[in-house]
């Protein structure tokens, strides 16, 4: 059994699945619609334990997952949604010990995943333009604690980067025309690619480009996700889901011929 330290991350758990990332200090007070939680009565107590807030309500002290560190972190920009990511690291082959190249950092989301999956002896090499969006993806970075794991670059990817023969790389920004050549250069021979496009015409273009390239498993494809509400004779899908988020493009690189 463990239990919770100062300085630890905890989630905390309110009925109607309500949770709070929360960074314990010592003499520290979150705030909330059910009560005061003190830090100070965190601390000490078992992962997975149940505390009550000043106004006798109930909160379950857990351990963040990467999920909730994605979820609950900082978020200026839109992010790809861990519904799409997984399918995305599926298709590029990214594992252990993997070199990836990310183009368009942004709030960092899907940077931790990549990161949480390449550790310990794979690198992040994310390239973002702006430098308020790289302060924050830092930010989550560092709070998952997968920071080690990452280049952060605030730099223009569509000029030039400095990998080469990364194994994977995936693109997600606002045109991402104005990068893939670059990203093909330093992509190796039957790396995988992925490229986020929020639009159809994007997508339509995307394609058309790596097919003219001669990418091979080019594909296009969205994402939808639903729960399935559960009661004794009364099991359905829910009546609301999370569908369109983005639009996906894969495709893999292979040697030209000679």
């Amino acid at each position: 059994m463990s239990y919770v330290s100062d300085g630890d991350n905890v989630l905390m758990l309110a009925p109607r699945g309500i949770t709070w990332l929360v960074h314990v200090s010592a003499g520290s007070e979150l705030h909330t619609h059910l009560g005061i939680i003190r830090h100070d009565d965190i601390i000490g107590r078992p992962y997975g334990s149940a505390m009550e807030t000043q106004f006798g309500q109930k909160v379950y002290i857990l351990r963040p997952f990467l999920e909730d560190y994605i979820m609950l972190g900082e978020r200026p920009t839109q992010i790809v949604y861990p519904k799409d990511m997984g399918i995305i690291v599926a298709r590029i082959g990214v594992m252990p010990g993997s070199r990836v190249l990310e183009v368009g950092t942004g709030s960092g989301a899907l940077t931790m995943f990549l990161a949480g999956i390449v550790a310990p002896t794979g690198r992040v090499h994310s390239y973002e333009a702006r430098k308020e969006f790289a302060d924050v993806a830092r930010g989550n970075l560092a709070r998952a604690g997968l920071l080690d794991y990452v280049d952060l670059k605030i730099a223009d990817a569509s000029v030039s980067v400095d990998e080469a023969n990364v194994d994977s790389a995936v693109v997600d920004v606002g045109d991402p025309m104005k990068v893939l050549r670059v990203v093909g250069a330093a992509l190796k021979p039957a790396g995988g690619l992925a490229v986020v496009t929020p639009t159809f015409n994007q997508t339509e273009r995307v394609i058309s480009y790596l097919r003219s390239e001669g990418y091979v498993m080019v594909d296009a494809f969205e994402t939808l996700y639903r729960r399935i509400e559960s009661k004794p004779g009364a099991t359905r899908p829910s009546s609301t889901m999370i569908s369109h988020t983005t639009f996906i493009v894969t495709a893999r690189k292979v040697a030209p011929d000679h």
